[in-house]
């Protein structure tokens, strides 16, 4: 972690509360999940009990995100948070209740409530950052946020599988509710600015944005993005367990160094956001090209080690381009309507992403895995310089600051 992130976090007190309660929620998150196919494999012996608890976690991301968008920003945003977390925390306790075949039904009416509380926290809590940090530390807090996800995905597999493996997964099942408790008086703690505090007035429907997507060119181009990178991103998310079995046969000690890859690049890409902060336009652009043509490489690797090295870059790219995108959203989206825009872009994104799932599942059927990836990152990169293409005549709001600087400095000395 560099100088410019410890130095946001001793500043923005409030902030490194909230990173620390997501840090430790999404830790739980792991546990659960680990813990969940792991009970339903014991109790039913059955893969599509399985498929059935993962498919559950993708179609209510869909529902309520729109939903979720508009609470953003007519509620009070650190009420939902800290509602949704204890929510999450019966609903974690409900799983103990799964001792028996008859009663996995348990788990899928569990995992539909963590997905909708999830899906309802996610907003709000995006847009509640600017109101915790100054304009000036904004980059870094985003790529702070890579950091923790990075650092999450890294440590929530590993300590997840230990814990149920070693202690069972109804142990798991409480350490992830203690999670969510422990996220949801850390978020009681934060002190939110009065702006915030605000009634919201005015529509809070959906379609109340569109006036402000049709005026700012750089939102389209941004929702363009989250659109267009999926298509490619949800086939190489398919392709992980299947290059580690099928193509590199390493089994799950491959699947686990592929994912422990990610992990490295999205920390990395949290700690280097900062750099990029005079480069914004080529940041984005380059960060999706680089990430597709990585993972074209990665489709002709000759190993799991040259795989794992190609990914940690790629998704090191993808990390600096999606803090860069959400640094972007904050200063051209107003408060009242940051929520909505935020969940606009997860429901854009979701659709596009769960789609090429789907697809990605066919074309298995008939096309060889190493295809499918040379395709999955093409289309990543054709989204890079589709993107590249619309922001090179498109002010950023970064740039404009500078160039005003610039005068302003430039007016002071001629005085």
């Amino acid at each position: 972690m560099n100088g410019k992130n410890l130095r946001v976090l001793r500043e923005e007190r409030a902030f490194a509360r909230l990173l620390s309660a997501s840090f430790i929620s999404r830790t739980g998150d792991w546990f659960n999940t680990v813990a969940v196919l792991s009970l339903l494999l014991t109790l039913t012996g059955s893969g599509l009990a399985v498929g059935v608890a993962l498919a559950l976690q993708v179609f209510p991301r869909l529902v309520f995100s729109p939903v979720a968008g508009i609470l953003a920003d007519r509620l009070p945003r650190k009420a939902i948070l800290i509602v949704t977390d204890l929510c999450s925390m019966g609903l974690a306790l409900s799983l103990l209740l799964v001792t028996t075949p008859g009663r996995v039904w348990i788990v899928y009416v569990g995992t539909i409530g963590l997905v909708v509380c999830s899906n309802l926290r996610a907003p709000a809590r995006t847009a509640i950052v600017p109101d915790l940090v100054r304009p000036e530390n904004l980059l870094a807090a985003n790529g702070l946020e890579g950091v923790m996800s990075g650092s999450v995905m890294m440590l929530g597999a590993v300590l997840g599988g230990i814990a149920s493996g070693v202690f069972g997964p109804q142990v798991a099942f409480v350490l992830n509710a203690l999670s969510f408790l422990v996220s949801a008086l850390l978020i009681v703690s934060i002190r939110i600015p009065a702006g915030e505090r605000r009634t919201r007035r005015g529509k809070a429907a959906l379609g109340s944005i569109w006036p402000l997507l049709r005026n700012t060119p750089l939102l389209r181009i941004i929702l363009l993005l989250a659109m267009l990178w999926p298509l490619g991103g949800g086939m190489l998310n398919v392709l992980l367990s299947v290059y580690a079995f099928q193509v590199f046969h390493a089994g799950d000690a491959g699947v686990g160094v592929l994912y422990g890859a990610i992990g490295v690049g999205l920390l990395l890409g949290g700690m280097l956001t900062t750099r990029f902060a005079r480069w914004m336009r080529g940041a984005i652009a380059g960060a999706y090209v680089l990430e597709g043509v990585c993972n074209v490489l990665m489709s002709r690797s000759p190993s799991l080690g040259i795989a794992a090295v190609l990914l940690v870059v790629g998704t090191l790219a993808s990390g600096v381009g999606n803090a860069c995108i959400s640094f972007l959203l904050m200063p051209l989206t107003p408060s009242r309507q940051l929520g909505r825009v935020s969940a606009l872009m997860s429901t854009v994104s979701s659709c596009t992403f769960g789609g090429s799932l789907l697809l990605s599942g066919v074309l298995l059927a008939r096309v060889a895995p190493r295809e499918l990836g040379l395709l999955g990152g093409m289309l990543i990169t054709v989204a890079g310089l589709v993107g590249a293409l619309a922001l090179w005549r498109t002010p950023l709001p970064v740039e404009t600051a500078h160039e005003e600087e610039t005068a302003e400095r430039a007016v002071v000395a001629k005085g």
